[in-house]
């Protein structure tokens, strides 16, 4: 994977190279966009030729340079690993994965080129090293400083290059400095290295005409992260030993030290490095002590900033779900139609903060009641979306049309546009005439409702009716069936989160189980669904709820 990365203010932003030509620039339509006035809207241009790679010059005011050279105005030039590019005053350096060869998946910013023959010179354990064995009065100063200038920090992303300022404060013959993390949860390896890679979090240096990217030996990362020590080379551009390693001698380092920084379950998360080109200040084990110390410090004062916004973003998290979970209520009626002659119940209870069910009764006009009840393939959030979606689809057709076989069509044709693949919704709607007690009702890929009659039979309506679930098939030719409401009679219609409840053992609570509850429960609607609900919960024995719950009961009664 090519990609070009921002140099600035000692910390690296990677532009990952996907599509060509990509243009960099001012521009908000650039691929690399750059915010500073001394870089043209479109400055330059990488582009690809018989798959090399190539930088071009678009024109721009203040200049193309490649490695300190200006480039002549669209005349592309070809690209290497580590060349050095700048667009007026912004500097990039262009990465080329395959061709450097990386260790851990280290990128962006970094060398590793060195020979597997690399030796290093000293080392210190990062566990158990003696905090107060080697100049103490030096390691709890700098203990003491790393906390003070890392208190009340909880951006984790200030803290790496707070941890760099302080550390040129301790180690004043330290003229360069970087911080790598392990990139977070989720993100990709290369195909090589699928784990999480390394990758620069803050780059620091004391002069302004040092290089800005740091260069490590490959000997040194791999045994720093496995051996999860402290490494010192004392004069490594003049060690032999050394000789082999490119990424040290060419920038002719007088000594380095690297050091991890563990998690508290002592796994490496993040690497220290610093060097000094001053062959009179050369690192020494002191140091390497010190630094150690220093790291253990500020590893944990970071692992504590993470938690701690974690647990922010958790609060903010939960607060956010909180309002959504309110806004799905709103949704949802608050009072049930009261009309004479009929009784109406609805419950509904998400297995998260929101859900996927719903339900909705209102009177269409004076002497008409629209049943509306349907369930989201999928809980949680997506489903809660969906479930807002329909619902406002089924309020705005039902407002133009009573009847069933045009709203049925037209709800359908609504929730097919730009739906998403995979999301349907398993659907009732009815219409109830009071004038004539009879409710029109078309299913759209939905249990039956359970029809409990005057002697306690229960019935179904034929499973010929049931067309396909909402959001599928555009111009879906519903079916719709009439029936009358006979008095005493009774409808009830559950989502699946009420017979594939599971007990601790796993066993469903299942549609039998409700159709008997049904013809033995109570004949008053409200009664009916709510012991139906408390019948559930005592199944569930305890075990969290799966999916969510909804129950609706309405029938004709008299006063």
């Amino acid at each position: 994977m090519a990609r070009i990365v921002l140099l600035k203010d000692g910390q690296s932003f990677p532009y990952d190279l996907n599509t060509f030509p990509a243009r960099m620039g001012r521009h908000p339509d650039c691929n690399v966009q750059v915010d500073s006035n001394m870089v043209s809207r479109f400055h330059a241009q990488i582009v690809q030729v018989d798959g090399a790679l190539m930088l071009e010059d678009l024109a721009s005011g203040n200049g193309t340079f490649l490695n300190g050279k200006q480039l002549e105005k669209h005349q592309p030039h070809a690209l290497n690993p580590n060349d050095r590019v700048k667009l007026g005053p912004i500097k990039f350096r262009f990465e080329d994965e395959e061709d450097s060869g990386s260790s851990h998946g280290l990128l962006t910013g970094l060398d590793l080129n060195d020979g597997a023959t690399s030796t290093i010179m000293g080392s210190a354990s990062a566990r158990g090293f003696g905090v107060f064995e080697v100049r103490p009065e030096d390691k709890l100063r700098g203990i003491l400083k790393i906390n003070q200038s890392l208190a009340g920090l909880i951006e984790v992303s200030t803290i790496a290059p707070k941890i760099l300022d302080t550390l040129f404060e301790i180690f004043p013959q330290a003229d360069r400095g970087t911080i790598l993390m392990r990139e977070e949860k989720g993100a990709r390896g290369s195909k090589d290295h699928p784990q999480r890679r390394f990758v620069p979090a803050a780059q620091k240096r004391r002069q302004e005409g040092d290089d800005e990217s740091v260069r490590l030996s490959r000997t040194i990362l791999d045994r720093v992260l496995n051996d999860k020590a402290g490494i010192l080379s004392a004069d490594a551009a003049n060690d032999s030993r050394f000789s082999a390693s490119e990424s040290i001698s060419s920038l002719t380092i007088h000594s380095m030290m690297c050091v991890p920084l563990l998690n508290i379950e002592g796994e490496p998360f993040g690497i220290i490095n610093l060097d000094t080109q001053n062959p009179m200040k050369r690192f020494t084990d002191d140091d390497l002590e010190l630094l150690l110390a220093v790291a253990n410090q500020a590893a944990h004062s970071y692992e504590n900033a993470r938690l701690m916004q974690s647990y922010i973003d958790k609060q903010k998290q939960d607060k956010e779900m909180k309002i959504a979970s309110g806004v799905q209520r709103a949704l949802l009626p608050e009072t049930l139609p009261n009309v004479s002659g009929y009784r109406f119940f609805a419950s509904y209870d998400a297995a998260q903060a929101v859900g996927g069910d719903y339900f909705d009764c209102f009177m269409i006009g004076e002497r008409k009641v629209c049943v509306s009840f349907g369930d989201v393939a999928g809980k949680g959030v997506p489903g809660a979306l969906i479930m807002s979606r329909i619902a406002s689809v089924v309020q705005n057709t039902m407002s133009f049309t009573d009847d069933v076989s045009v709203a049925i069509h037209r709800i359908n044709s609504h929730m097919c546009h730009n739906m998403v693949e995979g999301r349907f919704v398993t659907y009732i709607l009815g219409v109830i005439d009071l004038d004539t007690n009879r409710i029109t009702m078309a299913n759209a890929g939905h249990m039956s409702p359970l029809i409990r009659r005057v002697n306690g039979d229960v019935d179904e309506f034929d499973d010929s009716t049931i067309g396909i679930p909402i959001g599928i098939m555009d111009g879906y030719p519903y079916e719709v069936v009439e029936r009358e409401i006979g008095a005493e009679e009774m409808f009830i219609l559950i989502t699946d989160g009420v017979d594939e409840a599971m007990d601790p053992n796993g066993v469903l609570y299942t549609k039998e189980r409700v159709k008997e509850f049904v013809r033995t429960g109570s004949s008053n609607p409200d009664e009916l669904g709510r012991a139906l609900l408390s019948d559930v919960r005592r199944h569930a024995n305890g075990r969290d709820q799966n999916d969510d719950i909804t129950i609706m009961t309405f029938g004709r009664f008299s006063e």
